[in-house]
């Protein structure tokens, strides 16, 4: 009897060491056994430290925000040793001071910036419209004021005037900005005007003539055949330097032609000549022997 026992499921007698019922066919030792694994799991699972207290959160944490990172160190890092957590401590605690240090630096660097930026200076825009490039200018280098002057083309406003500004008169704005002025160059030249400038200027360039001779080449039927308009044109917009171009002919006719400078000047004004004012000529005579 002592090696028999009765199963717990059926109720009838076995033998004591076994494991499963004949009868009914029930495991009788499974259950107790899979309840001691389970427990086994759940004292492992208890064993398993938490994430502060593992090595990789320490090193991210002494990284980042070292005062963390050199507690954890201290606190859960056993296998580690002491003169190396001494080493760590210093070495992070020195650099998070640092850091520290910069970064109050930059604070106060971006606080001066944002305090000179309010401390900028406001100007009122004046009307540009009656004044000068000269005086314009003189007024944006007074105000501190960027000014730029340009010129456009324009049907309605007369070459020289004024056209437009960027920002409208008695209106604000800072020193420094820009502010674009722009005057009229006239309506805008036809193909034949252009084309007019263009001999005008190679005349004037590589012939030394006068303004009254360009004028005539350019309108003379034997010579360019311009209109009247299109030479008129020309003459207006050709940027020359006719004393320059005088100098050069007077020069011409004491090399070439051996004259004196009394006919020089004679040949110079002449209407026959070269077409020169007294002016343009008498500082030819002036400078001849220069």
């Amino acid at each position: 009897m002592d090696n028999k026992k009765f199963c717990k499921f059926c109720g009838k007698e076995i033998e004591k060491e076994s494991i499963v019922c004949p009868h009914c066919g029930r495991q009788l030792k499974e259950i107790k056994n899979q309840g001691e694994k389970t427990k086994d799991v759940k004292a492992k699972e208890v064993e398993k430290p938490k994430f502060y207290a593992q090595e990789w959160f320490m090193w991210l944490m002494l990284v980042f925000f070292a005062p963390i990172g050199i507690f954890l160190m201290w606190k859960f890092n056993d296998k580690m040793q002491k003169k190396s957590k001494i080493i760590l401590t210093i070495v992070f605690a020195i650099l998070f001071i640092f850091i520290l240090v910069i970064g109050n630096s930059e604070s106060e660097d971006n606080d001066n910036n944002t305090y000179e930026t309010n401390k900028k200076i406001t100007v009122e825009v004046t009307d540009f419209s009656s004044m000068t490039t000269a005086e314009i200018d003189s007024w944006c280098n007074e105000k501190k004021v960027n000014c730029k002057i340009t010129e456009e083309y324009s049907d309605t406003v007369e070459k020289g005037k004024f056209v437009s500004q960027s920002v409208e008169s008695s209106k604000t704005i800072y020193e420094g900005e820009k502010i674009t002025i722009i005057f009229s160059l006239g309506k805008e030249p036809t193909v034949s005007q252009t084309n007019a400038l263009k001999k005008a200027e190679s005349y004037s360039k590589n012939m030394h003539m006068s303004k009254s001779k360009i004028y005539q080449q350019l309108t003379s039927e034997y010579g360019e055949g311009f209109t009247e308009e299109e030479a008129q044109y020309a003459i207006d917009n050709l940027v020359a330097d006719y004393k320059a171009n005088a100098l050069e002919k007077a020069k011409s006719y004491q090399t070439t032609m051996n004259m004196s400078k009394s006919k020089i000047y004679q040949q110079l004004t002449s209407e026959y000549g070269e077409g020169f004012t007294a002016k343009e000529a008498q500082y030819a005579i002036d400078h001849l022997d220069d």
